[in-house]
């Protein structure tokens, strides 16, 4: 009996022996991490450019652009020329057209606070919350608003389902 209550003591100082050692090797790490700042790389207005040029051809689908020229030219052809009469005629025109409207905007301005941000000096990475809300603007505008969009309008011009991989 002794035995057993003399073993399971030593296993319980030599588990915590270990633990206090594993705690004072965390707390010297970090203490090295903390000492060492990584400084923040500034860049110059020619380096934001350049950076800012690379970030955009990353996260911008190769088919973004050709979807945004032709919702404004779908925009000129259909609805502008639409008295009110006919919109409301089509359920659920206005509300297609204003979110297509709102994801538009919000692509421009999400690239537009972007390209400040690189052309002030900071390095924007692929990460950034702004680059990861311009990515699904972009697609949630070119894969689901505009499509429906155009299915309200024509329905005979109905998109196939676009697979992007297939792109």
């Amino acid at each position: 009996m002794n035995s057993i209550f003399y073993t399971v003591i030593t296993l319980l100082l030599l588990t915590a022996g270990i633990l206090l050692l594993m705690r004072e090797f965390n707390k010297s790490s970090e203490a090295q991490n903390a000492h060492s700042p990584t400084p923040s790389e500034r860049m110059s207005k020619e380096e934001g450019e350049d950076h800012f040029s690379v970030l955009m051809n990353a996260i911008t689908p190769v088919w973004y652009w050709r979807v945004n020229h032709e919702y404004i030219d779908f925009l000129h052809a259909t609805i502008k020329r639409m008295n009110m009469v006919e919109i409301n005629s089509i359920p659920d025109l206005f509300d297609a057209q204003r979110r297509c409207s709102d994801l538009n905007s919000a692509v421009y301005k999400y690239y537009d606070n972007i390209k400040k941000r690189c052309l002030n000096g900071e390095k924007v990475s692929h990460s950034d919350l702004e680059v990861l809300n311009l990515r699904q603007c972009f697609r949630e505008f070119s894969l689901e608003a505009y499509p429906s969009l155009v299915v309200l309008v024509w329905p005979e011009y109905e998109r196939p389902i676009v697979k992007p991989q297939e792109v």
